[in-house]
This record gives structure tokens, sequence and C-alpha cells, in this order.
């Protein structure tokens, strides 16, 4: 097709953004189009953390094998102790006691044992044990499977695996486990005003940075990048590089080429090859954003613009990665603050705010200064450590409190009058 057929497709599939649907029935409307092929795999314990385990997981042994010490001490025969403490002054060690360190097995002559802070040796090494202490079968014995025990549940199905869970496992004798496959994400930036990071930045030019956003963002949800080289705004690169990443990947991300300018050719490609969800959506920055159903993929068109890629990572391919994991879309730790500005929003869409949150110097709470993104530098919104997303047709009075998401834990938020 010549890019100027492509042109006059992309502008009968323009959007108009007469209807917008909210973030939250987009995210419903791919969940019910898309049936996730979700596949097992084995991989060691010891490279599973935050792995999602496919089925519980049990013990394949008892531990410990035995009963044994369940802390450090001597280890003795208890019937020695039915009428009290005996004379020990002739006591010899590996006849009368052996030393029982915890978790240790000893001999079988043996079924209790007696703490070291209970007993004491002289100098010339005779034993003696504290007054008052009373000494029974199994006293601070641990019996066989105390520890764990064979067929006895150590994690569930379709839980994050933590460093805790994964030396449980290993624990119970479990060096491998079947989890779900991660998703592959594939990224294509589009644009012919990109270049690579690194390359002297010229007029017209603009540096890609949306690929290691992209990237690492993927990363942090628990799935695994695949980010194709830029292709220029040209129908035929992006048709090419948009059937190469359906053959690799589960969920397609096409960076650029949503809107209505005259090279935006990626919307146009999700009209023409798929099923349109949505071209438009009630958030903004990102409102050009467009999700078609392709292949049986979900096929996402972000925006461009580094503030409207980011937001449609935080919401929609954050939720659809999890979605495809079973597990809750990942959110962030949240803080009530007053908003120092007024801040006025809108009856089509919702905001996506920028915040700077500090605490207030009596220490009764916080402070939420909203950015202007279209009046700061991007570097300043960037490094901003909060957010917050307002309803249709909210307006708010400075003096407001609202709930911010943190973008930095709440151990980093400042001081009121930071620089």
């Amino acid at each position: 097709m010549y890019k100027e057929e492509a042109s006059a497709l992309e502008n009968q599939f323009s959007p108009t953004f007469e209807k917008l649907l909210s973030r939250e029935e987009i995210i419903a409307s791919v969940i019910r189009n898309w049936t996730p092929e979700r596949v097992i795999e084995q991989i060691p314990v010891t490279e599973a953390l935050g792995r999602i385990p496919s089925a519980k997981v049990c013990s394949v042994w008892t531990l410990p094998v035995v009963r044994s010490s369940a802390g450090d001490g001597i280890a003795v025969d208890s019937s020695r102790f039915a009428q009290g403490i005996p004379d020990t002054s002739g006591w010899i060690q590996g006849r009368d006691f052996v030393h029982a360190d915890t978790g240790d097995d000893f001999d079988d002559a043996f079924d209790a044992v007696i703490m070291v802070e209970d007993i004491a040796f002289s100098p010339e090494g005779r034993l003696t044990i504290r007054d008052g202490v009373q000494v029974y079968p199994g006293y601070n014995v641990r019996p066989a499977g105390s520890i764990v025990q064979k067929g006895e549940a150590l994690v569930r199905a379709n839980l994050p695996l933590r460093p805790r869970d994964l030396a449980c496992l290993q624990m119970g004798g479990v060096g491998q486990i079947s989890v779900w496959k991660k998703p592959v994400v594939a990224f294509i930036p589009s644009g012919s005003e990109l270049i690579a990071p690194g390359t002297p930045v010229t007029r017209g030019k603009n540096v890609d940075t949306n690929s290691l956003l992209v990237r690492e963002t993927i990363k942090q949800l628990g799935a695994e990048p695949l980010c194709l080289p830029i292709v220029p705004d040209d129908y035929e690169p992006i048709l090419e590089a948009l059937d190469s990443a359906l053959i690799k990947a589960d969920i397609i991300i096409l960076g650029g080429g949503s809107s209505k300018g005259a090279e935006d050719f990626s919307a146009t490609l999700l009209h023409q090859r798929g099923k349109v969800l949505c071209h438009g959506a009630q958030a903004v920055p990102g409102k050009p954003l467009c999700v078609a159903m392709i292949q049986g993929k979900p096929v996402i068109n972000l925006p461009g613009p580094f503030m409207a890629a980011y937001h449609g990572l935080e919401w929609l391919v954050n939720a659809l990665v999890s979605h495809f994991l079973m597990q809750p879309k990942q959110a962030r730790q949240t803080v009530k603050a007053t908003l120092t500005q007024p801040v006025e929003g809108s009856e089509r869409v919702s905001m996506l705010l920028v915040v700077e949150v500090s605490r207030k110097r009596d220490g009764s709470g916080y402070w939420a200064t909203p950015y202007n993104f279209k009046k700061i530098p991007m570097s300043r919104t960037v490094a901003a450590n909060g957010q917050y997303m307002t309803k249709l047709g909210e307006s708010l009075p400075a003096g407001s409190e609202i709930e911010v998401e943190l973008l930095r834990g709440p151990a980093y938020i400042p001081d009121a009058g930071w620089d």
C-alpha cells in the first residue's frame, strides 16, 4: 500500500473523541475479548523470586527426620531426673550426656535437652545443673516433622513467590517449581523524528526514551519485554514490525501514531487488521489511545509523548499483564494530602495530576502541590513523587484533601519547603 492511500485511510479511521470510554471500561472490554494462551514452565527454585506458581507445591520429605534439639545445651536421659536433679559430679560426656546444639540430632540413649543457660562446668570439667530445672521425656526436644512434614503444602498457586517462600521450598526438598511463563510484551517505537539514545540530537529529531520506559516498566510488572528497533512513520515498515511482534509476543504496544496527524499510521493498522475496542480514552494525557484485538492478542497504540505513554503503561498495560498472570493489578501506596493549589477538572475526561508531596511542618500530615506538565520542564514532571487521577467534572479548591498515589515510598517524602 502506498503512503498516500494509507494516509487517506487514516483520515477515515481518525478518532473523533465524541464518545470516550473510561479506563475501567477499556480494561473490561479487552479482558472480555481476550483468552490469553498461558504456558507452564519448570524453573529452579533459586531463580523463582516473584514468579507465579501454577499449582500448590508440597514438601517431598519430613524435616527433621527424627527428633532434634530445640536449643543449645546437653542431651540427657530424663529417667535419671525422676527424683529431681541427680548428682552429676561424676558425669562423663559421651556416656551420661552429649552436647546438642539447636537442630542437632543426638544419640537415642537420650530423650531430653537441658538448655545451656541452665548448666555450668567447673574448671575441672564437672557438670552442674541449675536447681529447679524439671526434666521430663521430650523436654526441649522437637519431634520429627516439627519443621516440615512430607506432603505438607509449602506455597499456594497464583501467589507471587517471596524470598521466604523460596527458602521454605528448599526446606521441603523442592528444587524445581512449575510457574506460569511470563507474558512477552513487545514494544514498537515509531516516528521518523526518533533517534537512539546516545546519538547527537539535531534539529527536528528527538531521543527515543519510551523504549527504556516501556522495557523497565514491563520488567517491574513481571513480564518479559521485547523492544523492537525504531521504525519510521511509514505504513509498510510499521506493518512489518507489527506482523513480527504478533508472532513473538502475547501483548503488543505500538508507540506513537495514534492521533490525527498526517503520519499517524499506527491506529490505521489497528482498524484494518483487527477488532478495535476503543480509539480514544476518557483519560488525559493519552486521550488518542487505541486498542484492538488482532489474531487473538491485544494490540495497544500508545500516544508518543512521554507522559501519555507513561500513563497508558500505568493503567492499561499494568492491568493486562496482571490479568495474564492471574494477579490483581499492581497498586501503589497512597497517602491523604492537602492541595496547596486549586485543581480544575473536566466534564469529558479524567486527568492525571502530577503532584509533589511534602510533609507539613507541624507534623499533621502532607501537602500536595499539583504541577501542570504543559507549563514546566518535563524533567520536573518526571521527578515528582506523587500522582492523582481526577474524576469526571471534579474541580477541587485549595485546601481539599485528596488521596495521592506515591511514586516513591513515604520514607522519601521531604519536608515542606524543599527545593
